[in-house]
């Protein structure tokens, strides 16, 4: 536990700070973040507001499927939020949000429709920006994966997201503000949100630590409300960022706090693709996966860096422009594999009209994977599985994806405004390039690019388990689609 020091002292001081008041500062002038939100309470002692919103999604794509029909149409409730957001006399501000519908997705052993409990908390004796926040919110790392749904020029993130996006975990965090400077670290647990409350042997490592740092002149409200575009720009600003991550696996339990890692997954720790997660001591010897006293705790990182400028033309016409790059690694004493993405994308408003294009990319290392412990070598599909331990007639296999071969994406996006984001109609039309195709032979073909909704994983990646079967496979296609989402937000 030594190493929470830092932050734990941080949040021990805490205790004496917040009853020290002070006069209106940066922290009370900054509102309540976004301009969404319906007052319920309004005085100089609170402000509580109650916000939603809610997001149709159709879907039409062409897929060169060998079984099933190649053209699909699919409507989904791609989000349904409500929230509640305000501020508590001049000690806290605090934010609650919840996820219905569609994307209300129960992972293994959690319930996922809490996404945000947190407050804000001024520490004034450290100067009128330093904030402490505490609870569970977004991870501050990915300036696409920190960006709010509802103030976005696409229908969907892009392929980039799946790399690097690192959802909401339960943590802590100092974040502060020194002119133009920004900057946050936080610690968190790295099991991802809601995890029930259970107490286990563990073996603890080096807690789920991220920092990010960066100049922004006003292009964003703070580091952890972003948005994809301005629609009240009224001067130029931009804003660059750099952000790492760090961490050593804990074992607890039956598994690892990654391997218990359900929502809100990128690739890296999926173990769909990142086979090391369940290797163990036994793996190589008997065929076993690893379990409670065999899993091996490993090392994940990331590093990147991101940006944006917003350029004021008029009253009705801006450009803004955006770029991320991010690479991240996984590693224990049995391999290692890593992950690389980047995206760059501009966007042109001119009154109720935006129109945007957008680029990215996706690659991950040759040796990705899924795991397969403990099977007969006869039920195994030889085109695709490589044997790692065991027997010859029993073991553990390795099914290689061939995700080494980069996947692009190429996204022209039109939005219409009847009332800024409040209301709005946004159609898409992405180009995979590339993509990856999950062939069954029975049921057709399942498109890795597909997203799935915003509380679970970011892609389709369950899919790769269509290789265990023999006559099934994989290939690589150009998909296009097209997407129009309806949006309505108080």
């Amino acid at each position: 536990m030594k190493h929470l020091g830092g932050v734990l002292t941080a949040a021990a001081l805490l205790c004496g700070l917040v009853s020290l008041r002070a006069s209106a500062g940066a922290w009370e002038d900054s509102g309540l973040w976004f301009n969404n939100g319906v007052p319920v309470v309004n005085t100089t002692e609170n402000q509580l507001d109650i916000f939603g919103r809610a997001q149709m999604l159709g879907v039409g794509e062409i897929v060169p499927d060998p079984k099933a029909a190649n053209q699909r149409i699919y409507l989904f409730l791609n989000e349904a939020r409500l929230g509640v957001k305000g501020r508590y006399e001049d000690v806290f501000k605090y934010e609650m949000q919840l996820d219905f519908g569609g994307e209300s997705i129960n992972g293994s052993n959690t319930n996922m429709s809490l996404l945000d409990m947190v407050a804000d908390i001024p520490i004034r004796p450290w100067g009128e920006n330093t904030i402490f926040k505490i609870g569970q919110f977004r991870v501050p790392y990915s300036r696409e994966g920190l960006t709010d749904e509802g103030y976005r020029d696409f229908t969907d993130p892009s392929i980039a997201n799946a790399a690097a996006y690192q959802g909401r975990d339960y943590g802590l965090a100092l974040m502060d503000t020194w002119g133009s400077i920004r900057g946050t670290i936080g610690t968190f647990t790295g099991g991802g949100r809601n995890v029930p409350q259970r107490y286990l042997p563990e073996q603890i490592g080096i807690p789920y630590i991220v920092a990010r740092v960066g100049y922004d002149d006003g292009a964003d409200v703070d580091i952890y409300h972003i948005v994809g575009h301005k629609a009240d720009l009224t001067h130029d600003s931009k804003a660059f960022y750099v952000n790492g991550i760090f961490m050593k696996d804990t074992r607890i339990g039956h598994s690892t706090a990654l391997g218990v890692h359900t929502i809100d997954d990128n690739l890296l720790i999926n173990t769909n693709y990142n086979p090391y997660l369940k290797w163990g001591d036994t793996t190589q010897s008997n065929g076993a996966l690893c379990s409670a006293i065999t899993c091996e705790r490993g090392d994940l990182f990331f590093l990147g860096t991101d940006g944006v400028v917003r350029h004021y033309i008029d009253g009705n016409h801006s450009l803004e422009l955006e770029y991320e790059g991010n690479w991240g690694g996984y590693q224990n004493r049995f391999g290692v594999i890593h992950i690389a993405s980047g995206r760059a994308q501009a966007q042109y408003t001119s009154g109720r009209w935006d129109l945007a294009f957008r680029y990215a990319i996706l690659s991950m290392g040759d040796n990705s994977g899924f795991l397969v412990g403990s099977s007969p070598a006869a039920a195994q599909n030889p085109a695709y599985s490589t044997q790692v331990g065991g027997t010859k007639a029993n073991g553990a296999f390795v099914y290689n994806e061939r995700m080494g071969e980069p996947i692009h994406e190429i996204t022209p996006s039109v939005t219409y405004h009847f009332k800024n984001d409040h209301l709005k109609v946004v159609a898409s039309l992405p180009v995979f390039l590339n993509a990856p195709l999950w062939i069954d032979n029975a049921d057709g073909a399942y498109v890795f690019t597909d997203p799935t909704p915003s509380g679970a994983t970011t892609l389709t990646t369950d899919q790769g388990s269509v290789l265990q079967t023999v006559g099934n496979s994989t290939s690589r296609h150009t998909i296009p689609e097209a997407r129009v989402m309806f949006q309505f937000m108080f």
